[in-house]
Order: C-alpha cells, then structure tokens, then sequence
C-alpha cells in the first residue's frame, strides 16, 4: 500500500475535532468552517438538497430510490431525507443514502451537536445508538425496518467514490467550502460521481463557486444556478444528461417474474441467505439432504470470529473487518467475548504493535496488549502479548443457523416429497399468498443432484429427475459440491480435513476470551474449552487422535511455559467433530452471480484481448461458498452481498472488494495469463 494511502487509511480512522463558534453552532478548527447554514440546518437540508433534487417528483411511485452524499457531518441532510420520506406516501418502498465522510465525529460529539441544532426523535436516538467506530469502509444502519439503508462511507472522498456499489438518482454535495476543502470539489471526484448517474440523477448542493460548475459540466451534467439559501446569492442544481458516456452506466435493478429462490445447503451460509432475501419480501425454498439445518461443515459446537489485521489493509483484512462489523450489528446480544491474537515470537509482536501504529485503528477495535495485559483479558497465562480485538466473539452454529431461519421458517414435516409435490415446494408457480411473503420453507431430505434452467427457472432435481423446487433464482450455499452443480471448471477448490479437541473443565480452567494464533482455543458455556483446528488433506471423519495432539501442541505453544503441557492436556481431552472446509486458492470465499464458462471460453480470445468486456454471466445462478475456517464471518456478508445483487440496492462493501469475492475472478485471472481455452 502507498503511503499516500496508507495516510488515507489513517485519517479515517480519526475522528474529526468538534468546537462550538461563539453563537453555538458546531465548527470545524481543520478546516475551520461551520457544520451548517448560519439560517438553519433543516431548512438548509430541504431548501438546498431535497428540493434542490426533486425528491418528492423523482422518488414518487418508485421500487427503489439512491442517494449519493459528499459530506455526512452531522447527519442533518440525512434524517431530514429521512423525515420527509416517511412523510411521503408516495415515497419508494426503499431508499438507499450512501454518504462518504473522511473525519467522523465520535457518538458523543455528535450528539452534542445535533443537540445543539435542537434535533431529536427516535430516528436521532436510532442514529446515535448504532454509529459506528472510526474505520475506513462502509458501514450500515437501518431505519424504518429496513425499508431505509443509511450505509457511512468513512474514507477519502475520491478513493471512496469510484469504489461505491451504488447506482444514483440523486446527489447532495455538502463538503466544507470549496476554499476551504477543495479535494471534495474536484473534477475527477465530479467524474467519478458521473459513472455512479443512472439517466436523468440530480444534484444539489449550498456552493455556486465557478470551479464546481465547470467540473460538473465537465463530468456530463447540465448545471443551473438557483436562488441561494440563508442570504447567499446563488447555488447549483444540476441533472446528469451528457452528450456521451465515456463509460457503461450503472446497472438497473434485475427484474425477476416473481421474487421466489431456492437455496441449496442449510449450513451457516444458506440459512443467512435464506434470511436476507426473506427480509427483503422474498419467498425461499431452503433445500438440504440432512434432516435439520448445519450438518456437515458446520456441525460445531462453537465457531469463532478469525478477524484478519494487517498492515497493508489488504483485501482479507478489510472483508473480514466488514464482515465483523456487520455481524455485531446484526446479532448484538450480549458483549462478545473477545479475542487474543497470540504473537509467535517477540518479532512477531513488535510488528504488531508497529501495523497498530501505521493503520491508527481505535482501541475499541484493535489494540497490542503484552503478556501481563493479555493474561488479564483472557484469563490465561501466555507465551507473550498479541493483538487484542473486543468485538470477535464464538457462537454454537446450529444455534446460529436458527436464529437466521427465524420467525419466517416453515418446516416441512414427514419424507421428502414425493413427484407430485415437488413443484409446489418453492416458487415456480408465482401465486403466493401475501401471508407467503418473505417466508422460508426448509425442506430437509432433499439431495439435489443437479440443476437445470427451463423456461427462466432454475430447477433443482434429484437423482430420478424430478423437480425437488423451482425459481428465478437459485443459490448455492452447498460448500464443496456447488462447484460440481454449477459446472464450473475454472474454480478449483481443496477439500481441507479439519478436527477440533474438546478439553475437560479444569484443563484451562480460567480462560474466558478466544485465543487465536498457530492454533485457538474458546470457552464452551458449560465449561471446558474446544481447540482447533486440524489442517490437512485426510479423506476420512473417523477421529484421529494424532490430531488431537498437533492441536494441543499447537496450542501449548501459545501458552505460558508453566501451562504449556501438551501431554497434560491431551489426557484431559476428547475427540470434537470432524469435517471437511473447502477453500479457494486465495483463501476468499466465492460470493456472488456465477459466470457462463461455456459462453465465455467461446470467445476467451476476445475476452483476453479486452480486459473491460462484462464477461457473460448464468441469469438467476448465484453462489455463497469456500468459506474455509471463517463461516462465522463469511456468512453474515455474503449474504448481504447476494442479497444487494439479486434484489436490487448498495452493496455493504466497496466494488473491488466486490470483485475479489467474485465467482469469475478466476476466469479473470486464466484470460489475462492467455490460459483459457
């Protein structure tokens, strides 16, 4: 990573200095600008903004609206948004509002100033009570359940808006003053504003300065000067309808006969997608061969978060801080135990503390702990500190997957179904009730041996060719044996053998946090603790008690020379559960549409030749799988992922992450290297 990204990084990681002006209103001294109109920060927000773009005209009768934002500040723009969209009652059934900020105020500044401008109600109180810790990405909050997206782009405003996963209908620009700020006002930031315009989005924002009007028409709009707000003279409105689009426009939302899908494997990944499309209004056929949800690789007793930290914030680093965060935020409950990263040697440890210093990361989430400190927080001596990360928790998968599946599941009694049935089992038929909306019927016994489209529904069949459910849209959330179904030769997938050892209660008798390094170790609720993982190529789930021993060696080595008896431990251990972990060649799950390998290696040499050809993907064929070690974390985002894809809405994280995660990142890579054929 550059340094200059690397500063990026950091700032957003800081948040912003807050100072009150002699007449009370919020200031900011680095930039040394008012938070709002000196008129009036509501009136400003709908004078300026919401009818600065048309709102009300624009969003009336529509599915879906977005709104862009450079600048959240105090959130005024966006809970008058807010405001009058519950107002409204020709409103849109959902509204999206990305708002890119690179200095965050921290909860307490912020309700100090909205304080100030006299704000209130539940939605301040919704606002407040979710607001994320200062770190760069995206962040999302819900209001209205769920009919409103709030998602804090919390970056630098050039490098964050080319990577947003949202297509605009309108656009606030409300970032200190040009003089004051001038990187918020840039032509190229305009233009990266311009690629995210679906036809006809508007804009609006307080500043009439002559540099913003010509980057605007430089990036395509038509702009206008308004009359001005709160004695200034002037502002801009503007609508996006260039001569020409140097670029593909922002894909619509996908149209689908019915909203019904089937999903394939009832593991932590199927029953978290299940749930966000069943969110979302979607009816959901939940198939599974097993007789109840989270067989196989995630029948363990306890999962824990494998939060990645590293220096350069790479692409693992940054998935599984999203995914984290958007766990915590979908399952509060009780405050996460936390999690000890164990340093492997005093190197070791100082480069933790050197990668803590670069990334700037609140305590709240990261912070280097020595073995004293580390010793307090988990309840057992070790070899030496590590990184200490509050929010990572364990969870009982099984009771994981349940909570997913509730209230909205139908369990489906007795055998499988038999031919008559079949068809009736998921969507396919497009008359649900308004009572079936958003339910999940479970349907377990169910081996799906292959999956055929016909006629626009994709069919899941099994081993006689009958029809086990049909729909638009099929998921595949079934681990190693997605890839068989979908026929996908180019993503090669190793079937990893993992075991788990269950210690007696006295064996680690005060460990109350994960510990996490060459092995981990969690605390079960009843107690005792559970170690892992085994890694290796093994093909059978018979226990092996020579993995057990690696295990608690591994273990050892984390542990406090006195503690550190590996022997000791293995007479008060047992066998945990067995199971197999697929993963891919770069240890990122595959998420997303599924490409069509066969219409693609039909013109691999045109596809090699341009880099920026959409590549042709299966319509309604989805994935969620390869999660390996982290389907705790995986899950969660992977569902939201395809659930953003499939229905329509901002995606939680940024595009290029979007793209890491991608089913067809391997064709990518087999094109670029002239390898497909």
């Amino acid at each position: 990573m550059s340094a200059a990204n690397l500063a990026n990084l950091a700032a957003a990681s800081h948040c912003a200095d807050l100072a009150f002006d002699d007449a009370g209103r919020p200031y900011s001294p680095r930039y040394r600008d008012v938070y709002r109109s000196r008129a009036g920060a509501s009136g400003e927000a709908r004078a300026v903004f919401i009818d600065g773009c048309r709102l009300r005209e624009r969003w009336r009768g529509r599915d879906r609206f977005a709104i862009v934002e450079l600048g959240f500040g105090l959130g005024v723009n966006f809970l008058a948004t807010l405001a009058a969209w519950r107002a409204d009652p020709q409103r849109p059934q959902r509204l999206d509002y990305v708002s890119v900020e690179l200095h965050p105020l921290d909860a307490d500044s912020l309700a100090q100033a909205l304080a100030a401008f006299g704000a209130d109600g539940d939605d301040v109180r919704g606002l407040l009570d979710a607001w994320p810790l200062p770190l760069p990405g995206l962040h999302r909050i819900r209001f209205a359940d769920g009919g409103v997206t709030l998602t804090l782009a919390f970056g630098d405003a050039e490098r964050m808006a080319g990577r947003l996963p949202v297509a605009a209908d309108a656009f606030y620009l409300d970032g200190f003053a040009p003089s004051r700020n001038p990187r918020m006002w840039s032509p190229g930031l305009m233009k990266s504003l311009a690629r995210l315009a679906r036809p006809g989005a508007t804009l609006a924002t307080y500043s009439a300065a002559h540099a913003v009007r010509e980057a605007l028409v430089q990036a395509g709009f038509e702009v206008r000067l308004a009359p001005g707000f709160g004695g200034k003279l002037e502002r801009i409105v503007a609508e996006y309808a260039p001569r020409w689009r140097t670029h593909s426009p922002p894909s619509g939302p996908l149209s689908w006969p019915w909203r019904e899908a089937v999903v394939v494997g009832a593991g932590l990944a199927g029953t978290a997608v299940a749930s966000a499309l069943s969110r979302r209004g979607w009816r959901v056929a939940l198939l599974d061969r097993h007789s109840a949800p989270c067989a196989e690789g995630s029948a363990q007793p306890l999962v824990a978060d494998h939060l990645h930290v590293a220096p350069d914030d790479n692409p693992l680093a940054r998935l599984s801080r999203a995914a984290l965060l958007l766990e915590r935020a979908h399952f509060p409950g009780p405050a996460p135990i936390g999690k000890l990263q164990v340093a492997d040697s005093d190197a070791e440890h100082e480069q933790q503390a050197a990668c803590m210093r670069a990334l700037g990361f609140p305590e709240h989430f990261v912070r280097v702990l020595d073995a004293e400190a580390a010793a307090d927080a988990t309840g057992m001596r070790v070899s030496r500190g590590g990184l200490w990360l509050p929010l990572c928790d364990a969870a009982d998968p099984a009771a994981r997957c349940q909570a997913q599946l509730q209230p909205r599941t139908t369990p489906a009694t007795g055998a499988p179904p038999d031919q008559d049935q079949r068809t009736d089992l998921a969507a396919g038929s497009g008359s649900s009730e308004p009572s079936d909306v958003g339910a999940i019927v479970f349907r377990p016994g169910c081996e799906v041996a292959r999956i055929d489209l016909r006629d626009g529904l994709w069919h899941a069949l099994a081993t006689d060719g009958g029809t086990l459910a049909c729909a638009p849209v099929l998921v595949l959330a079934n681990a190693g044996d997605a890839v068989r179904l979908a026929g996908q030769g180019a993503i090669a997938l190793r079937r990893v053998r993992g075991q788990t050892t269950l210690l007696a209660r006295d064996a680690l008798p005060g460990l109350r946090a994960v510990l996490g390094g060459d092995a981990y170790a969690c605390p079960l609720p009843g107690g005792g603790a559970l170690v892992g993982s085994s890694f290796d190529d093994g093909d059978t789930l018979a226990p092996d008690p020579q993995a057990d021993l690696s295990n608690l060696r591994r273990l050892s080595r984390m542990l406090a020379p006195e503690d550190a008896e590996p022997e000791r431990l293995f007479a008060a251990s047992r066998p945990g559960a067995c199971g197999f972990r697929f993963v891919a060649r770069d240890r990122l799950p595959l998420v997303g549409q599924l490409p069509d390998e066969a219409a693609i290696r039909s013109r691999a040499a045109e596809f090699a030749r341009n880099d920026r050809l959409p590549l042709p993907m299966l319509s309604g064929l989805y994935g969620a799988f390869a999660f390996g070690s982290r389907g705790l974390l995986w899950s969660g985002l992977a569902a939201e992922i395809l659930a953003a894809e499939i229905d329509g809405g901002a995606a939680p994280v940024e595009t290029d992450l979007l793209a890491a995660l991608a089913p067809a990142r391997f064709l990518r890579q087999q094109l670029r290297r002239r390898r497909l054929r």
